[in-house]
């Protein structure tokens, strides 16, 4: 699957009843205008410095038909429509009244350590934008995801520098922000692929990624339960504007998610953290609606139980 392939995952031969969470996600489109910023947007208190900024950050009657920024603006809302398509994996949502804000969820890919979980972007464009690249603004799960994702918000990528220079990394090269050719667009496609991919050690240090095979396999596998943890996390907490998205889309995707978590754990057997954190998830996923009794029998859980008595945990706690 690539970044513009994300078909919707169903369990066969089980029907299920359609609801307000079911509804709004199937409508939930890749690109959309919203009138106005969400409270827990990061950046919607962002002092605007003069009027015509005011202006500049308008569309309708009150913008500024000359401002350079509005024009890129624009140009970049008529990119973001047609590069993601209804099935992308990144879903950006822009406002009319702060066309100088967006927010983003991009969705982890299969065959990466990502896969299926969101993550999510608050973006500022500058007023001197596109001269100088946009902020963004990365919610942290509490969960060390990636070495380019930090917990203060910041996002490690070269192409959001201004810097005229090119950063050297195992005989490959990175482009920083071109304001004549870079656009959000890119961007994104490069959060995705740069740091959202099957080889997050890579953006370790060069001594790491030098290191054994198995050590690299154990980060990645350390890196998919952190993923999975988030999940849960987001579930429970998640952007405002996106709640009914986020809710559909694990509703869905909760049969696609808990088969690769079982093909996980066959790699990594005895690992009685894994057993805890697939319990969980099985639980989560029922409590929001998805079909999941069928990846937990009776009888497996009750060897489950018996392989982590010692270990404190109870399905239990999990099945009430």
């Amino acid at each position: 699957m690539d970044a513009t392939e994300y078909e919707e995952t169903y369990v066969e031969g089980i029907e299920e009843i359609e609801d307000d969470v079911d509804r709004s996600f199937k409508r939930f489109k890749s690109f959309r205008v919203l009138q106005y910023p969400p409270h827990d947007h990061q950046f919607r208190h962002k002092q605007r410095l003069c009027s015509w900024i005011l202006s500049a950050t308008r569309f309708g009657e009150h913008a500024n038909p000359r401002s350079s920024f509005s024009k890129k603006i624009k140009k970049d809302w008529e990119t973001l429509a047609a590069v993601f398509s209804d099935h992308s994996s990144i879903f950006v949502t822009t406002y009319e009244s702060r066309i100088d804000l967006m927010r983003v969820c991009i969705a982890g890919l299969e065959g990466t350590p990502y896969c299926y979980g969101l993550f999510f972007f608050d973006i500022f464009f500058p007023p001197e934008y596109p001269a100088k690249p946009p902020e963004i603004f990365y919610h942290a799960p509490d969960f060390d995801l990636s070495p380019s994702l930090h917990q203060d918000g910041s996002v490690s990528l070269n192409l959001l520098n201004l810097n005229q220079w090119y950063k050297f990394r195992f005989g490959g090269k990175q482009q920083s922000w071109n304001p004549e050719q870079s656009d959000v667009s890119r961007v994104l496609l490069s959060i995705q692929r740069l740091i959202l991919n099957d080889k997050p050690y890579l953006n370790e240090s060069i001594s790491f990624v030098c290191s054994s095979k198995e050590r690299s396999s154990k980060y990645n596998n350390e890196v998919f339960m952190s993923s999975c943890e988030a999940m849960l996390v987001m579930l429970r907490f998640s952007p405002g504007d996106y709640r009914y998205f986020v809710l559909g889309h694990f509703r869905k995707r909760a049969h696609r998610i808990l088969l690769i978590y079982k093909d996980q754990m066959l790699k990594h057997k005895g690992d009685n953290g894994m057993k805890q954190l697939f319990f969980k998830l099985v639980k989560a996923f029922e409590s929001n609606g998805a079909y999941c009794q069928h990846h937990c029998s009776k009888a497996e859980v009750e060897q489950l139980n018996r392989e982590i008595e010692d270990g404190g945990f109870s399905m239990e706690e999990y099945s009430e």
